[in-house]
């Protein structure tokens, strides 16, 4: 007796397989997808950097002191920068600059990493090089957006002028 069609075995057989399918397929996209998010992350964290970066040095440039207030200081030219710690913003004269801000720490000179040991060497009392009768500021931040950190530093001498 010779049996034509669909019958319960093969059909237990074919959804098992198609869930099977659909499963491995579901962890693949989703995989992709958190590297693609990760990835996503990074790049709107430098550029969330590059823009207070820029806006830093050029408020920098166009002063000749800073002061450092809890989470904020303010240049000569009335340039205000300041972390707001409930949005987790950086805000400059009160207009959002930087999101997605982790965290963020005025620090002084001694506290900057991965900068070459040259760069503190003292001499007579004093830094070599490193002017220290202008104004600087040191900024750490940390900034976080879909599961991607970054960690990064300013440091901006007051007065000085980047297009050298």
């Amino acid at each position: 007796m010779n049996k034509k069609g669909l019958t319960l075995l093969s059909m237990v057989i074919y959804v098992a397989l198609f869930f099977a399918f659909m499963s491995f397929a579901t962890i693949i996209a989703t995989n992709m997808n958190y590297t693609s998010l990760s990835y996503k992350g990074k790049v709107v964290n430098e550029e969330n950097f590059q823009k207070l970066q820029y806006n830093v040095l050029n408020s920098a440039k166009k002063s000749v002191s800073v002061d450092k207030l809890y989470n904020s200081f303010v240049f000569s030219n009335n340039d205000l920068y300041s972390f707001d710690e409930n949005k987790n913003q950086i805000l400059k004269n009160g207009g959002v600059i930087a999101s997605n801000v982790k965290s963020f720490e005025i620090v002084d000179i001694e506290n900057l990493t991965d900068v070459p040991s040259s760069f503190f060497t003292k001499s007579d009392g004093k830094y070599i090089n490193l002017d220290l009768s202008k104004d600087y500021v040191c900024v750490n931040i940390t900034f976080e957006k879909y599961g991607a950190t970054t960690t990064s530093q300013i440091f901006a001498v007051v007065g000085d002028d980047i297009d050298e």
